[in-house]
């Protein structure tokens, strides 16, 4: 097995509380992260921020492992 392991950063604010669904947000962001269909994608760590003009901003760390030897079909994205 091939394997290759890398991280991706991405940065969040909310908003509003109420309209957010923390670990539903995770996982769109996990989803969005596959480059392949077969990529493992898992959050590492979320860092808080800490809260700027009503707004809280986070940190997500994403931890993406790609099979080489079996990719599997590149996946349409929306996020991209």
């Amino acid at each position: 097995m091939n394997l290759k392991k890398g991280q991706s950063y991405i940065d969040l604010t909310i908003r509003k509380w109420d309209n957010t669904e923390f670990g539903n947000t995770l996982r769109k962001m996990c989803e969005a992260a596959r480059e392949y269909e077969n990529d493992q994608v898992e959050v590492h760590q979320v860092v808080n921020l800490g809260k700027r003009k009503g707004e809280w901003h986070y940190l997500i760390i994403l931890n993406i492992t790609q099979d080489l030897d079996d990719l599997g079909a590149l996946v349409e994205n929306n996020y991209r």
